[in-house]
C-alpha cells in the first residue's frame, strides 16, 4: 500500500492521553513513521498503510483514521472538496467540530455543501455509501477518507458492571487499554500487572494478543479476575503475590501496566502509600527486561 497521510480522529476524553496513545502504538507497531501535524482532535502522521492500520487496530481514545486528504481555511473548503481525487463509488460527508470550536457553523448545512461539491463525481448516498469523508474543523478544515472505525462500544461491554466479579474502584476498560498501549507492549510480549484487581488490565491484556500475567496480595481479588478472565473466554497466569516478590514469581516481562490501591476503598493491608509505592516501583524496575516500559496510574489530589 506504500506510504500514505493518515488522519487520526482523536476523542476529547483528556488533554494529551489520546495523542500520546497513538504515538505509543505507532512506535510499537509503524516504526519510521513521521508526524505531519497535530491539533485539538486530530494527528496526522505518513507511514507504511499496513502497519499503522495494526495500530489503529489497537487504540481506546481514538475514533476512527483514515487518508487524510487535505487541510484548509473555511473559506476553501468547498474548492478543496471539489479538487478530491477520491475512489469511484458513492459518498457520505460527515462534518464535526471539535472542543467547542466554530459554534457559528451550522455542521448539517455544512456537511451538505461539501456534498455538493463532490457530487459532480460522485453519487451522495446518506444511508449505505461506498465511503465516508469526514471533515473535521480544528484549527484548520481537514478532510480525511475514513477507513477504520474503533469500535469503542466493545469496551462499555467489557466495563466493571458487566463482569461476574467487580469492585468499584477499577480503571473503564477504554483507559485500560490506553495504559497498556503507552506501555509499546506488543502481542506476545509478557506483560504484567503487579495490582491486578479485578483484572481490567490483564483482560485487555490477554485481548490484545499479550502473554498477560496478573497478582495481588488479596486472594479474594485473584479468584476474581480469574473468574472474569473465563466469563470472557481469555486466559492468563493470574497468582497471590506480594509486589515485592513478582520479580522472583515471574521472571522478566517486557511490560508493567499497573493501576496501585489508592488506599481508600482500596486494601494496601495497612502498608503506607509511600512505602508501598517505592517497593512496587523497584520491584517493577527488577522484573522490567532492558528497554521495557512502565505505566503506572498515580492518585493526583484535585486542587
Amino acid at each position: 500500500m506504500g506510504s500514505l497521510p493518515i488522519l487520526f480522529e482523536l476523542s476529547g476524553e483528556h488533554p494529551t492521553l489520546p495523542t500520546a496513545e497513538a504515538l505509543a502504538c505507532l512506535r510499537a507497531e509503524a516504526p519510521g513513521f513521521h508526524q505531519i501535524g497535530s491539533g485539538p482532535g486530530y494527528l496526522i502522521v505518513k507511514g507504511d498503510a499496513g502497519r499503522m492500520g495494526r495500530a489503529v487496530d489497537r487504540l481506546a481514545l481514538t475514533h476512527r483514521a483514515g487518508r487524510h486528504l487535505g487541510s484548509c481555511g473555511l473559506d476553501a473548503l468547498e474548492r478543496t472538496a471539489a479538487g478530491l481525487d477520491l475512489p469511484p463509488g458513492s459518498v457520505c460527508v460527515r462534518v464535526r467540530a471539535v472542543q467547542g470550536l466554530y459554534p457559528e457553523v451550522d455542521t448539517y448545512a455544512l456537511a451538505r455543501k461539501v456534498g455538493n461539491a463532490l457530487s459532480s463525481a460522485h453519487a451522495i448516498d446518506l444511508t449505505s455509501p461506498a465511503m465516508y469523508v469526514r471533515v473535521l474543523l480544528s484549527d484548520e478544515a481537514h478532510l480525511f477518507l475514513v477507513e477504520r472505525e474503533i469500535d469503542r462500544r466493545s469496551f462499555e461491554q467489557r466495563k466493571v458492571a458487566e463482569r461476574p466479579f467487580f469492585s468499584p474502584i477499577s480503571l473503564h476498560p477504554r483507559y485500560a487499554r490506553a495504559l497498556i498501549n503507552l506501555t509499546e507492549a506488543r502481542a506476545g510480549d509478557r506483560l504484567l500487572d503487579p495490582f491486578c484487581g479485578t483484572g481490567g488490565i490483564v483482560i485487555e491484556a490477554a485481548l490484545m494478543g499479550m502473554k498477560a500475567i496478573g497478582s495481588d496480595i488479596d486472594p479474594a481479588m485473584v479468584d476474581g479476575c480469574r473468574r472474569n478472565l473465563r466469563h470472557f473466554g481469555l486466559e492468563a497466569e493470574v497468582e497471590v503475590a506480594d509486589v515485592g516478590d513478582v520479580p522472583e514469581m515471574f521472571g522478566e516481562v517486557a511490560a508493567v501496566a499497573t493501576d496501585p490501591p489508592y488506599g481508600r476503598a482500596a486494601s494496601t493491608r495497612k502498608e503506607d502509600l509511600d512505602t508501598l509505592y517505592s517497593r512496587g516501583m523497584r520491584s517493577m524496575a527488577r522484573t522490567l527486561a532492558p528497554g521495557g516500559r512502565a505505566g503506572v496510574v498515580l492518585p493526583i489530589e484535585a486542587g
